[in-house]
């Protein structure tokens, strides 16, 4: 992504970002830190590598660098930055970018983080797909150390909505309550939605909560052990690979399975400076 090419987006970013700093004790100056994370993400630079950026280019002095930050810089913004600035950051964004806009297919799955260290206590074991390139016979999944990301998402536009940072082995059907809770809250639903989703959501208590709320479920029925998961015949149930494309995008383009952090609050930091810059190039 060429930064100059986005410039207005980022100032953008900043401005809402100096508002919301300071809901959390920090001065203006802090949202540079902020916005820098998102850029670092976007152009896959480690932190020596941002410094030099901003020590340099013209957007660097735009968000208040008057000279080369040390590196070491952004690792003390890390330890100071609370995970809740940039989750309000990031609502701040996309529902400015859904403004007017109805939600017709909403799309619920979930994505690997990896951990980067053993020794990262709040990461678990969990399950994930083996890509079809390194399926051998039956085996279509493994075990991973990490985390996951757990995504809800419109769809036909293929923009994050709500999200959430867990540990590898919290199952999607446990996220989707509190997912479509802030979904309905920040974000108007069509008349005739409905709810993609693969047959970790089949549960009743889930077909019930949509169906109540006026929402179609077109999900997956799941096997449970005596038979294989079967996709709907909706039409519409195709377009659930939308969800696919936007992890595609956050880890090849974006960074996000690059994780070098450890604990929970930074991973949670990682995943939405890889969201923000996301929405920088593909939303707002």
């Amino acid at each position: 992504m060429n930064i100059g090419d986005v410039k207005d987006k980022i100032t953008e970013v900043w401005a809402a970002a100096r508002v919301i700093v300071r809901r959390y004790g920090h001065t203006k100056k802090f949202a540079k830190h902020i916005v820098a994370f998102a850029i670092k993400q976007a152009e896959g630079f480690t932190d020596e590598k941002l410094a030099e950026f901003l020590g340099k280019d013209p957007v660097g002095r735009l968000l208040g660098y008057a000279k080369r930050p040390n590196p070491s810089t952004f690792s003390k913004a890390r330890k100071r930055s609370d995970p809740k600035i940039f989750e309000e950051l990031y609502n701040w964004l996309v529902q400015d970018a859904m403004k007017g806009k109805q939600v017709r297919l909403l799309v619920q799955d979930s994505t690997d983080v990896p951990a980067y260290s053993a020794k990262d206590r709040r990461a678990r074991m969990g399950v994930r797909t083996i890509p079809k390139k390194r399926q051998v016979d039956e085996d279509k999944v493994e075990f991973f150390f990490g985390y996951k990301l757990h995504l809800d998402a419109d769809a036909e536009r293929e923009i994050p909505l709500a999200l959430s940072i867990e540990p590898a082995n919290r199952h999607d059907k446990r996220l989707f309550r509190g997912l479509f809770e802030r979904v309905k809250g920040m974000f108007v639903l069509n008349h005739d939605a409905k709810f993609l989703a693969d047959s970790a959501c089949d549960a009743w208590d889930v077909r019930q909560e949509l169906r109540n709320n006026g929402v179609t479920p077109v999900i997956a029925w799941n096997g449970r052990r005596f038979g294989k998961s079967e996709a709907p015949k909706d039409r519409d149930y195709g377009k659930r690979w939308a969800i696919e494309r936007i992890f595609s995008r956050l880890k090849e383009m974006f960074g996000l399975s690059n994780n070098r952090f450890v604990g929970i609050g930074k991973v949670t930091i990682h995943a939405f400076s890889c969201l923000i810059a996301y929405l920088i190039k593909y939303v707002m």
